[in-house]
């Protein structure tokens, strides 16, 4: 994150007031930390089950959280996020969740990709036919339209922004974009070929980029030259299911998040040319999820739907948009 981002989330750590609707007079409250992380379990950050919006500080895990959108890493150490219909909120590496925004309204009609900036964040928010690129402030939550994208090859539910050192990237529905300006000054976008045909989700990795394909993983330098391939399948247990987050687990591999669209339960991978290895895997019960998807064996939580995945702190962060919650994995060894 940027310096100006972590000046945001400290000033908004050290008052009561501003954008989450605190009550001044109560002082915000003292985080102790993350929770520790445990060996073979999902643990949870934020989410206590209720479904509430997080509205004021709270120290984690015991914080509200209402379906999280996404959730953006940056250089300060810092997470910021969205609440579905309920603005930016930030979570800070001592265990501090608190609004960045008060915002009721529903300032992004669907789930965004995002990339933290010096001043707001770059958002691509996908409206099934098109999708729109913009930026969002960190002081109103705004969405400022800057581009609208087209000529959608397949409904491929799964974007991506790539800062790369040639520009921004953009990964959207089969097509490929690259964002005139920037980060902090997009200006448009212009249409580009794929650097592979097929590509159902993709993300920044150590060299470049990994691409997943219906049946392969790519590796890309930055300048999205082919530079490895490696045949993958989600699998046979988790038959049925479809790809639905992905994040670079820190050299070329992804951390794959996996479900039905429009169902309930799914699944964490890691692919890499070495394999595709289960990190955590379970079936909603009956005809909705009771989300027991944190406190217990990872291949047994029950998930809800993992809308987004991260690194951040040396741990796998996973978003379950249907049970409202943020959780954590120990990072394996890549």
């Amino acid at each position: 994150m940027t310096a100006i981002l972590a000046a945001v989330l400290l000033t908004a750590a050290a008052c009561d007031g501003g954008g989450g609707g605190g009550d001044d007079d109560d002082p915000s409250p003292t985080p102790s930390g993350l929770p520790a992380l445990q060996d073979g379990r999902l643990t949870r950050i934020m989410g206590d089950g209720s479904g509430d919006p997080l509205t004021e500080a709270q120290a984690v895990p015991d914080t509200r959280l209402e379906q999280p959108v996404f959730l953006v890493p940056g250089s300060g150490g810092d997470l910021v996020g969205s609440q579905w219909r309920r603005g930016l909120f930030g979570l800070s590496s001592d265990g501090l969740a608190r609004p960045l925004t008060d915002d009721d309204g529903d300032p992004w009609s669907v789930p965004v990709t995002a990339l933290a900036g010096a001043d707001g964040l770059l958002a691509l928010v996908d409206d099934n036919a098109e999708a729109r690129l913009g930026t969002i402030g960190l002081d109103d939550g705004e969405f400022t339209e800057v581009a609208t994208l087209t000529d959608q090859v397949e409904n491929v539910p799964v974007s991506a922004l790539l800062d790369l050192p040639d520009g921004v990237q953009v990964q959207w529905a089969g097509t490929w974009w690259t964002v005139e300006g920037g980060v902090d000054d997009p200006t448009g976008v212009e249409q580009v070929e794929p650097p592979v045909e097929g590509v159902i989700a993709s993300a920044r990795t150590a060299t470049g980029v990994t691409v997943l394909t219906a049946t392969d993983l790519v590796v890309l330098d930055e300048s999205l030259t082919e530079t490895g391939r490696t045949p993958w399948a989600i699998p046979a247990e988790l038959a049925g299911q479809s790809v639905t987050a992905v994040t670079g687990d820190g050299g070329d591999g992804l951390f794959v998040g996996t479900g039905v669209p429009g169902s309930r339960g799914g699944a964490v991978l890691h692919v890499s040319a070495d394999g595709v290895d289960v990190l955590a895997a379970g079936a909603a019960s009956g005809d909705g999820p009771d989300c027991d998807n944190a406190d217990v064996a990872a291949t047994d939580a029950r998930l809800g739907y993992v809308a987004g995945l991260t690194v951040w702190q040396d741990r796998l962060i996973v978003l379950d948009d249907l049970c409202s919650s943020v959780l954590q994995l120990p990072l394996p060894a890549v």
